[in-house]
């Protein structure tokens, strides 16, 4: 009989804690995204705190409002930028199809996009066109849902506060109920996850700084119209999309300097594209993964679609 409660005992606790994880899913997902958020502030936290003397609060706060200033400052200028560009490049669409063709017409002697296409595309075009002018007003109502995910923004925000400037407290407090032998073990993994995740995100930040950056200047100088929205396109996705991001943000660049303005600019890219990833795979990314993780590009891709699978954008 002993058995036989403890089971029922164990059954019910289970049920239970489903029941209120289910209940407290979105407070769940919160609190791993603030830890995976606290995991990459840490390692700049504690620099300020050690080499500059900061309260770890301080420098918590400091780092949390500057991150939420820059995505401010970018998502308001860029997502002015990328919706004249994007209205402009739906205009010159047709434009650039003819281009293309004649120069596959000329040099190939095939059409890459047929006429019948090419008309489909610029109806397409007009219609977004059409229905975004009118339904301007409507568009107004998203504003409820970004009172929501403002309200999210700041929670996760409170609770990477937290997590990262009482860090040392928190672990104190977790690893003193484990035998000696294990707090070892645990305190070693605690702290390499802090270091390999936080370096692993600045040396990606970095590296799509550089090819962004480098990318924008290559296109500026060529006349390649949309220049600041395609480096911004070509840092992020080649940086933080594993194996394929690579392939997709060269593509993209190349494609629209051949419609754009021919095919010496879209040659000019495509050798500035295999240059920087000579740079990028011989010179730069063993010197920044020298002191930060290294991903295997299978397990870095098969990662990348489970936490999609799991957790979204995010």
């Amino acid at each position: 009989w002993r058995g036989i409660w403890q089971l029922i005992a164990a059954v019910l606790i289970t049920a239970a804690a489903l029941w209120f994880a289910g209940r407290a899913s979105d407070l769940i997902g919160y609190l791993v995204l603030a830890q995976l958020l606290a995991f990459a502030l840490e390692p700049a936290v504690m620099w300020l705190h050690q080499r500059r003397g900061w309260r770890r609060g301080s420098a918590t706060g400091l780092l949390l409002v500057g991150i939420l200033l820059l995505f401010v400052v970018l998502g308001v200028g860029m997502g002015a930028v990328l919706a004249d560009q994007v209205d402009g490049a739906a205009g010159q669409l047709p434009v650039w199809i003819d281009k293309l063709n004649a120069y596959t017409q000329q040099h190939f002697g095939i059409t890459v996009v047929s006429t019948s296409s090419a008309a489909e595309s610029g109806e397409a075009t007009q219609q977004v066109t059409e229905y975004l002018q009118e339904h301007a007003g409507d568009l107004l109502g998203a504003v409820g849902s970004l009172v929501g995910a403002v309200f999210s923004l700041f929670t996760v925000g409170l609770f990477t506060f937290y997590l990262t400037a009482n860090g040392p407290q928190i672990r104190r407090v977790l690893l003193s109920r484990m035998p000696p032998e294990r707090q070892r073990r645990a305190l070693w993994a605690w702290t390499t996850a802090i270091e390999k995740t936080g370096g692993y995100l600045y040396s990606r930040a970095l590296l799509a700084l550089i090819n962004g950056g480098l990318m924008f200047l290559t296109l500026r100088l060529l006349g390649v119209p949309y220049a600041l929205a395609l480096g911004l396109f070509v840092g992020v996705v080649a940086a933080f999309i594993p194996i394929v991001g690579t392939y997709i943000a060269g593509a993209v660049p190349v494609l629209v300097a051949l419609a754009a303005v021919g095919p010496a600019a879209a040659v000019i890219v495509l050798v500035e594209v295999l240059a920087y990833q000579q740079l990028e795979n011989y010179v730069l990314s063993p010197r920044l993964s020298q002191k930060t993780m290294e991903l295997n590009p299978g397990v870095a891709f098969a990662a990348a679609m489970a936490g999609g699978a799991v957790g979204g954008f995010i």
